[in-house]
């Protein structure tokens, strides 16, 4: 698989889920905002959220491409990894280069990926009366987010850039 897909595929989730919502919203009372217990803090028009959410992911996407990008073309000299002269031996740059890409394009791709319950969760909240998230899920989907990145941390650190 190309270091670039899941990039690719979060951002074709999350474009998918936008393209739903904007059929499913009302015009107006799209709950924009929620505290912690799921109640809404502010609302908007539909055209709003899809601007926000169009800014958003456009924002998300392009900080992954451009990272991508600096890892495969870019200078080396300010990528802190483990092992570093190891890593940057004339030899071994280019899978340093590989692996970063992927990392880029696994890390970013499923921020995008996480993203498309923004929409589908505002879509459910504006359906039932009072407006609100389902608070258990968007909770565990949080915590599981943290403990995703997290662990990926930890092997990055620990495990995926150890000397062969």
């Amino acid at each position: 698989m190309r270091p670039w897909f899941p990039l690719l595929a979060g951002s074709v989730f999350y474009a998918f889920a936008l393209v739903w919502a904007a059929g499913e919203l009302p015009d107006d009372g799209v709950p924009l905002h929620f505290d912690p217990t799921g109640a809404p803090t502010a609302f908007g028009s539909r055209t709003r959220f899809l601007t926000l959410g169009t800014l958003f992911g456009l924002l998300v996407a392009g900080i992954g491409a451009g990272l991508h990008r600096l890892v495969t073309t870019g200078s080396l000299t300010r990528i802190s990894v483990p092992h570093r002269e190891y890593w940057t031996a004339p030899q071994r740059v280019g899978r340093l280069r590989h692996m970063l890409a992927e990392d880029m394009g696994r890390i970013f791709g499923g921020t995008l990926l996480l993203l498309t319950a923004v929409p589908v969760t505002a879509v459910y909240a504006t359906r039932v009366q009072p407006p609100r998230l389902p608070v258990g899920p968007v909770w565990v989907v949080l915590a599981l987010l943290v403990a995703g990145i997290v662990g990926y941390c930890v092997y990055l650190a620990r495990y995926r850039y150890r000397p062969a």
